[in-house]
């Protein structure tokens, strides 16, 4: 600012300073948005994630919109949403989060427990090397 000789070309020259900064920001957070994936996250954890980049996009002002966060969202889950993921696409306006967060939850709940009610029951079922006896 020293170099400034007018509190115009102070402020200009904060703009341009405040705008490299803003856009780089906007980047970092589409590509965050971008890399986001599930892991070994719940589905309520990571939705958290991802709603946490969307906000803060619009907070900077360059909001996306409902559609890129579902594709977002969608391309981060897990293989063992690809069903949901299918049916969920083909609806014919974008889900909102809420939308989104029950549909998920609810199918994670529904197919946690089965797979863990399987897990639970496995050490006594019988196995081919061991017949049940009568």
């Amino acid at each position: 600012m020293v170099d400034c000789p007018t509190l115009a070309s102070v402020w200009s020259t904060q703009e341009r300073v405040l705008a490299s900064q803003s856009n780089f920001r906007i980047m970092q957070l589409h590509g965050s948005l971008q890399d986001l994936r599930q892991g070994d996250d719940t589905v309520i954890l990571y939705l958290q994630k991802a709603k946490g980049l969307f906000d803060k996009l619009a907070i900077a002002g360059r909001p996306i919109s409902l559609t890129d966060f579902n594709l977002y969202v969608f391309l981060g889950l897990c293989g063992e949403f690809g069903d949901l993921v299918t049916s969920l696409s083909t609806k014919a306006e974008p889900l909102t989060y809420s939308e989104l967060h029950s549909h998920l939850s609810t199918y994670e709940f529904l197919h946690g427990s089965s797979l863990q009610s399987i897990q639970a029951i496995a050490p006594f079922l019988p196995t081919p090397s061991h017949p049940p006896s009568a």
